[in-house]
């Protein structure tokens, strides 16, 4: 994403995706950051950002020990 992107575009991205960090770029392409959900939590308003979790977040089965 850009740092002049608007947050709840980010996070319908990250849902899309299906990934809970993305960089951040300037307008150069340069790394400025990285944003996460939990970023995204802090600014945005909780059910865009529940409906992003949802396309990220997926139930998983037993786990190996």
């Amino acid at each position: 994403c850009f740092e002049d992107e608007d947050i709840e575009h980010v996070v319908q991205n990250m849902g899309d995706i299906q990934v809970r960090r993305l960089p951040v770029l300037n307008r150069d392409k340069r790394l400025v950051g990285v944003v996460s959900l939990a970023d995204a939590a802090l600014k945005e308003d909780p059910a865009t950002v529940g409906i992003a979790m949802s396309g990220v977040v997926v139930p998983g089965g037993a786990h190996a020990t």
